[in-house]
């Protein structure tokens, strides 16, 4: 009897070597163990896993030529081959490299031929924004944000928050990132975290005319959203947030892989781990609200509402595979949604978290294989 066919779940990626080094490579290639995790799961639901360049397609023969795990048994080998164009691909490229030709090209061969490929680019900050203004329930828990083209917008913004932000459009972890805080005397304070190429912090404070000049430059140099400032827990002299992990399963539904309080280092106006601040556990934030008579809200309430956001944005992108959402809770216990990460790292999340982001992504795989419509 003839063996069924096996879909191909191709993984463009760039790390691994490129093919005119590999065999240079004198002892066998054995990849890491969140790839061994991924084809060990593919595997269990009947794909087989093929990563491959982006220049590894070869379009005209319509293949690829990509590392695949041979079994024998219970020995498993990692060897390069010609694989059959995949039936679903997982963009694993990072973000800086996402723009060369090779990688255009793949991404609209794939495009072309019907090809889901999953894990995609889903806007810049002023998108993200404008899109979840199509969900008045949603858009409830943001902050008022908008494209910045005029330093009038920021005065108008003061007059109703104590604090407004400046955030670069394309920005992420935290860089970049300007506060600009009302003080009691009429003057401002303005604080900067990974700021400029040597990515400095400053705290200046400026009267209306100089914090004016500095806005209009800083809209010249780059592009920045709006938004309104929110007044969160802070403990310890360090401001909190959340971060939900999501991703979709083999069912084609979210699933909430981590719940990740963040604490930004004492006095910085973010809670980035890269900016020097910690993690711990959501227990750890409860502890803290006993302690001082406060109440969060639910856990359920956050993974409901992380949910209804992710359902939001793969109305955008159907191939939407994985969200990270930063939450905010101010003062009185409101959720806010603060910021919406396509590609989230992972550095945050611990091993067996980062092991399951890896198996949902071979059953999200299988799911775009056998069940989208």
């Amino acid at each position: 009897m003839k063996e069924e066919k096996r879909p191909i779940f191709g993984i463009i990626t760039t790390a691994i070597a490129r093919r005119q080094h590999w065999k240079r490579r004198r002892s066998g290639y054995m990849p890491s163990a969140i790839w061994q995790a991924l084809e060990q799961r593919a595997s269990e639901l009947g794909l087989t896993t093929c990563l491959f360049r982006p220049e590894d397609l070869d379009v005209r023969r319509g293949r690829v030529n990509g590392v695949v795990c041979v079994r024998s048994g219970e020995t498993k080998v990692w060897r390069r081959i010609t694989c059959p164009l995949p039936d679903v691909v997982y963009d694993n490229v990072f973000v800086h490299l996402s723009t060369t030709p090779a990688l255009k090209r793949a991404r609209r061969f794939f495009e072309n031929r019907g090809t889901p490929v999953f894990n995609p680019r889903l806007g810049n900050k002023a998108e993200l924004a404008a899109w979840l203004r199509n969900y008045p329930n949603l858009w409830n828990y943001h902050p008022e944000t908008m494209l910045f083209t005029d330093p009038a917008q920021l005065e108008a913004l003061l007059k109703s928050h104590q604090s407004v932000y400046l955030k670069p459009v394309l920005g992420s972890a935290g860089q970049g990132i300007i506060e600009i805080r009302t003080q009691e005397d009429g003057n401002y304070l303005v604080r900067a975290v990974k700021y400029g190429k040597d990515k400095r912090s400053f705290t200046r404070v400026l009267g209306t005319a100089g914090m004016l000049a500095f806005v209009r430059a800083e809209r010249h140099r780059q592009r920045y959203i709006l938004q309104a400032g929110c007044e969160l827990l802070w403990i310890d002299k360090g401001k909190i947030d959340l971060r939900t992990h999501l991703q979709r399963n083999q069912q084609g539904e979210w699933e909430v892989v981590a719940l990740i309080v963040k604490r930004g280092s004492p006095g910085s106006i973010v809670s980035n781990y890269h900016a020097g601040g910690s993690v711990h556990s959501w227990y750890w934030l409860k502890r803290w609200a006993k302690d001082n008579d406060f109440e969060l809200p639910r856990r359920r309430e956050l993974f409901q509402l992380s949910v209804a956001i992710c359902n939001a944005y793969a109305d955008k992108s159907p191939y939407l595979s994985s969200l990270g959402l930063d939450l905010g809770i101010d003062e009185v216990g409101k959720i806010w949604l603060l910021d919406v990460n396509a590609r989230p790292g992972r550095n945050i999340l611990e091993q067996e978290q980062k092991i399951r982001c890896t198996q949902l992504h071979a059953e999200f795989a299988y799911y775009l294989c056998y069940h989208r419509q």
